[in-house]
Formats: structure tokens, C-alpha cells, sequence
């Protein structure tokens, strides 16, 4: 009976005076349970704040991946233009010259010099013309605009090249337009 007459703080050190040794009291327990929760609070934070640093990162990458991707596109050309501009001040200095000196021989020589160079600039860029004539009707490379009855030539071999088709890297940059020869009606 003397055990109800005890106040709170006699009742908890006879509660700790009968615990076994190596355990805590409540306010122990607590405390301890407080610097824990304490500890993962600042493990969380900081594991938000890499998280959140991750998150500005990756999307700073994605931002300058995209920049370079449209300069790239945008300069794609820059090399060969570059190229081309030589081919075109030529050509201005044979339009000059053969103004100069009312030259048609020299005109057309300058002219095929310049058509030497932009093949020259073609085939540095990867850019090779298709030979046509002669050659078998090929659909991936070649676009018949006529056929054409022969005895001379086999079916489906190329007779006539109206505009030249060019490759660039071995995939076609533009079809040659071309007229196919087929066999004479009744033979």
C-alpha cells in the first residue's frame, strides 16, 4: 500500500533501482531515440541536397548537349563552304577575265577549271557521281524518265543520261535521270 503514496520520481527510481543492468530508463531511451532521429535528419538532407545538385547537373548537361547539337547543325556546312568559296572567287576572276578580253576560248577554259575544282571539292566532301550510261537500270540510284525501244542494247541498260545523280558516302544525294533501253516490240 506504502506504493501508491509514492510520487512520480520515487516511483521511476524504484523502476530503475529493479531494471537489469545495461538497460536505459525512458528519458534515456528518448534521448537516445532523439539523437538518432537527429542523425538521420541530417543524413536525409544531405542526401536531398546531392540529389538535388544531381538533378541541376544533369539538366546543365542536357542544356549544353543540346546547344552543341544545334551549333553542330548549324556549322555542319561550315566546311565545305568554305571550300566552295575558293571555287567561287575563280569563277569570278574568269567572268572578269574573259570581260576583259572578250575571250571565248579562255572563258571556257576557265570554266572547265572551275569544274575541275568543284569536283575536286565534291570528292574531298565524299561526293561522287553515279555512272549511268551503259551501265543496268538501278532503281536505288538511277530515275528512268523514258524508255526507249533499241537493238542495239540490252533490256533495262541506260542509253541517254539527262542530268547526272551523285553519291555522298555510297548513299545517294540525288538519282541520275536517265532513259532505259528495252528490247523492239515483236522481236
Amino acid at each position: 500500500m506504502e506504493d501508491n503514496y509514492l510520487n512520480d520520481e520515487d516511483k521511476n527510481a524504484a523502476w530503475d533501482k529493479d531494471m537489469p543492468e545495461g538497460e536505459t530508463t525512458g528519458e534515456e531511451s528518448i534521448a537516445s531515440l532523439r539523437e538518432a532521429l537527429e542523425k538521420k535528419e541530417a543524413e536525409c538532407r544531405e542526401l536531398q541536397d546531392k540529389y538535388v545538385r544531381a538533378l541541376a547537373e544533369m539538366d546543365n548537361f542536357r542544356k549544353r548537349m543540346n546547344r552543341e547539337m544545334n551549333d553542330s547543325v548549324k556549322f555542319a556546312n561550315e566546311k565545305i563552304l568554305g571550300d566552295l568559296l575558293a571555287v567561287l572567287d575563280n569563277m569570278e576572276r574568269a567572268i572578269t577575265h574573259s570581260r576583259e578580253k572578250k575571250d571565248f576560248d579562255s572563258l571556257l577554259d576557265g570554266l572547265e577549271l572551275t569544274m575541275k575544282e568543284f569536283r575536286g571539292v565534291f570528292e574531298k566532301h565524299g561526293v561522287q557521281s553515279v555512272e549511268s550510261v551503259g551501265q543496268l537500270f538501278d532503281p536505288s540510284k538511277h530515275h528512268a524518265v523514258s524508255m526507249v525501244e533499241s537493238d542495239s542494247h540490252g533490256d533495262n541498260v541506260i542509253v541517254d543520261e539527262f542530268r547526272k545523280g551523285y553519291l555522298l558516302n555510297d548513299r545517294v544525294l540525288r538519282h541520275s535521270l536517265v532513259s532505259v533501253a528495252k528490247k523492239k516490240d515483236g522481236e
